[in-house]
């Protein structure tokens, strides 16, 4: 796509291995390879058809910034391609943090009806973000590009142990191996407005010059552990993935279905009928709801202080969970405490 490529950059030198890419086509499932020509798109010439403008807030900051034009190249062209394909799926990799956000806001605007599914960022073994492009980087300079990827692993971790990011180091420890530094900025996911270091969820994002060859790469910054949902039909051993899932990765192990069995349980004590709604309601008003687990994994229920970790595993809780767990009252009261 020319459009997405300023005058003075590589278009024409740009990577390509059709062949090479083909093979890993078909080897994973490929019925078919199409490559058009942009004259066989847009055979009257690119420059009588209509073009596409992204929205500027999302290209003030990181490449759009740099790159005037470079997104609204990306929007034209995947528009066009979206219309003649017509996929039900369009899948994207996250290395190109901002134009994945651009492209789902231009099929959301668009009203497209294709599901986007971006792919995390692929790496080397050496850790460097794979790329067409650093195949242009000689041995030395990719030695120094290292760098970059360190740099942004250290500052996540720093950041999550509520440390200060500092800027300024870390552009300091980039020119150092003279990288020359694009952009190094902390923004919003989302808008890609710059954002304070206090946020929930921001991206630190960073575009380097080493050489005659421009990388990109980002790190997520959280101040919380990650929250990783598990789901699946009963037996199918759930509690028993996520509970190892949950001790390898030194994360609290919250089993929302022993909440609605806990619910369940009281609601069935009380003699209250599953379908009766108001008294459902009355009951679980100030609901004391409690889950601990030890060192070894295993998680002790409580409910109003009372202990029901083996009593809400009985065939008469089962039979009657869904029952209860269905009421918009009891979901909402678990979602809060879910969410404590």
């Amino acid at each position: 796509n020319p459009l997405q490529f300023a005058a003075d950059e590589d278009f024409k030198e740009y990577p390509r291995d059709l062949e090479r890419d083909s093979e890993v086509a078909f080897k994973y499932g490929a019925n078919a390879i199409w490559t058009p020509s942009i004259n066989e798109i847009f055979p009257n010439g690119i420059e009588k058809y209509f073009k596409i403008s992204v929205p500027e807030f999302l290209t003030s900051n990181l490449c759009g910034s740099k790159r005037p034009g470079h997104f609204d190249g990306v929007a034209m062209i995947l528009a066009y391609l979206l219309r003649i394909v017509k996929p039900n799926i369009l899948m994207l990799g996250e290395k190109d943090w901002q134009q994945l956000i651009i492209i789902k806001k231009l099929i959301t605007d668009l009203n497209l009806n294709i599901k986007v599914k971006s792919v995390p960022t692929v790496r080397d073994l050496d850790g460097l973000a794979t790329s067409s492009r650093n195949q242009y980087l000689s041995a030395n300079e990719r030695s120094k590009a290292l760098i970059l990827p360190q740099v942004l692993d250290n500052a996540a971790q720093r950041f999550y142990q509520k440390e200060k990011l500092g800027l300024h180091k870390m552009k300091a420890s980039l020119e150092e191996n003279d990288l020359e530094i694009e952009y190094l900025e902390i923004v919003d996911p989302e808008d890609l407005q710059p954002t304070k270091e206090t946020s929930k969820l921001s991206l630190l994002a960073a575009a380097i010059q080493i050489g005659t060859t421009r990388l990109i790469d980002h790190k997520f910054l959280m101040t919380r552990p990650p929250i990783v949902a598990i789901d699946g039909p009963a037996g199918a051993g759930k509690s028993t993935v996520t509970k190892g899932f949950a001790k390898r990765l030194g994360l609290v192990y919250l089993d929302t279905g022993a909440m609605y069995r806990a619910v369940t349980w009281l609601i069935l004590q009380n003699n209250i009928n599953p379908k009766d709604v108001n008294k459902i309601n009355q009951t679980i008003q100030n609901l004391n709801l409690f889950l601990e687990t030890n060192n070894s994994g295993s998680q002790k229920v409580f409910i109003n202080k009372i202990e029901v970790t083996k009593e809400i595993r009985s065939p008469e809780i089962t039979a009657k969970v869904s029952t209860i767990s269905s009421h918009k009252c009891v979901r909402e009261a678990l979602t809060s405490q879910q969410k404590e």
